[in-house]
């Protein structure tokens, strides 16, 4: 018997929804300058779940259209369960690629995992074709799932699943406590699609991979998933088990990383050991990261650009402080105008997070953090996107309580993620039409200057550079134009 973890299929206009994040922040479209990712958090489920009697399956489904053309003809035979990690805004898809292979083979078992069975348990459960739902950490709620499936075992006593019982009525079980992130295994690249590149705007260097070293957030930000999903809990993988996946990696011929924790830069202790290791052991990668402007300081940037990071993404969020105590951000405008700083002078490149449509937000405030962003800032690139309430957040809770026609959300979704107001005007007062406006106009504003344009090219180094530039670049400019995805 097979277990088949699935990356859905799209249509062509999205190929490159990006899936990364278990608790639910995805994206898609020329906004992100046509960016996809190995979904390396779907390959730590499928690795954990090996078990005897067992064939574990992972299929992107976005690349390997036949691979899944070919097990949809054959009536998923053989097939014990295909499971599906799912957020808010793709939860409806998801659903109905269910629905297709329900349709083909009934006794397939299916499961959601992730930000949506999580939050909303009961409205995945509402329906049929969804058998079983995983909350919070998946992978050892899933092992267990599929061991008692595969022998013939109730799982009703399982913690951390959801299921409907004999009268049709939905069960959410306890919650599974949280694990030592030093037990996850290091995940089999292997089950990634055979021939298969995977594009990013912000690397240097193909091939690449992800990497995941904690999880959780130190902050408590009230429009994101991670701090609930992670029980306001952080954790972290030690430096040798971090060393033990580079030198897997190096292995396998990646020559760049791209490190997806939530706030990389916060464990320096740990960090400043992998980073001298790094130097001891002559490994050659360059390497992006997420941080903080108030988790990070010179001294572990010197040593992030010497162990060769090219490049610091940063949740800036707006220009105004005002905004950012709205949000409960904990972080200052000039701890950000500062951190930029230090990183033009040790000469790693940053990019900046940005959000219209908060509590408070007006056009004022708006034009302000265009102004930030590309003059004060100075980032090296920047993406702006509308706030979306996600389920499991302080700002959904806020807009459902004026708002409970919102229901679980799923009206948010691929096509009109960060581009499109959805209740926004709950939020803000601005109809969602007029941020979409200032969407387009923050991107053309930062993005067509002439003299960045000119910086930018000046600034390539390398063929493999030059081609992902411009990729990248004609997918965020025919944005910046037509503000269509």
């Amino acid at each position: 018997m097979k277990a088949v973890f699935l990356k859905p299929p799209v249509d062509k206009a999205h190929k490159n929804v990006v899936r990364d994040f278990i608790y639910g922040c995805w994206c898609n479209g020329k906004r992100v300058g046509g960016m996809s990712l190995p979904p390396t958090n779907e390959l730590l489920a499928a690795t954990h779940a090996r078990q005897p009697g067992l064939d574990v399956w992972f299929l992107d489904s976005q690349y390997e259209v036949q691979r899944y053309a070919e097990l949809t003809a054959n009536k998923f035979d053989g097939t014990l369960a295909v499971l599906v990690m799912s957020s808010t805004q793709s939860f409806r898809h998801d659903v109905g690629t269910l629905k297709e292979i329900k349709a083909v083979n009934p006794a397939v078992k299916t499961i959601l995992y992730g930000s949506h069975p999580t939050f909303m348990p009961e409205y995945c459960l509402k329906e049929d074709v969804v058998d079983f739902i995983v909350t919070r950490e998946a992978e050892e709620t899933i092992r267990c799932l599929l061991e008692a499936l595969l022998n013939g075992e109730s799982a009703d006593e399982i913690e951390g699943i959801g299921y409907r019982d004999e009268s049709g009525k939905p069960v959410i079980n306890p919650q599974r406590p949280f694990f030592n992130m030093n037990d996850l295994p290091i995940p089999n690249r292997s089950l990634l699609p055979e021939g298969v590149d995977y594009f990013n705007p912000v690397i240097r260097r193909v091939p690449f991979t992800t990497m995941f070293t904690s999880r959780g957030c130190p902050a408590r930000c009230n429009y994101c998933t991670a701090p609930a999903f992670y029980g306001n809990k952080t954790r972290v993988r030690s430096a040798d088990k971090i060393l033990e996946e580079l030198r897997i990696v190096r292995d396998l011929g990646y020559r760049e990383v791209f490190y997806r924790d939530e706030t990389f830069s916060a464990y320096k202790g740990r960090n400043m050991t992998v980073y001298e290791s790094m130097l001891g052991e002559g490994m050659d990668f360059t390497w992006v990261a997420n941080g903080r402007v108030d988790m990070i300081d010179r001294e572990q940037m010197k040593m992030m650009k010497k162990t060769g990071c090219h490049l610091l993404k940063f949740g800036v969020e707006t220009g105004s402080q005002e905004m950012l105590d709205n949000y409960k951000k904990g972080t200052t405008i000039e701890q950000a105008e500062e951190t930029f700083r230090l990183a033009r002078e040790i000469g790693i490149d940053t990019h900046a997070h940005i959000i219209f449509g908060g509590p408070g937000e007006t056009i004022q405030t708006i034009d302000q953090t265009i102004d930030f962003v590309t003059h004060k800032l100075k980032a090296t690139t920047a993406t702006f996107g509308i706030l979306t309430p996600y389920a499991g957040t302080e700002i959904f809770d806020m807009v459902e309580a004026n708002h409970p026609d919102i229901l679980d959300g799923s009206d948010s979704n691929m096509e009109n993620l960060h581009t499109s107001g959805f209740f926004s005007e709950s939020l803000c007062g601005i109809p969602g039409d007029v941020l979409s406006r200032k969407i387009t106009e923050a991107y053309r504003r930062f993005y067509l200057r002439p003299g960045y344009l000119a910086e930018r090219v000046l600034n390539l180094k390398t063929f493999d550079e030059f081609m992902i530039h411009s990729i990248a670049g004609m997918n965020v400019m025919q944005f910046a134009v037509s503000g269509r995805k």
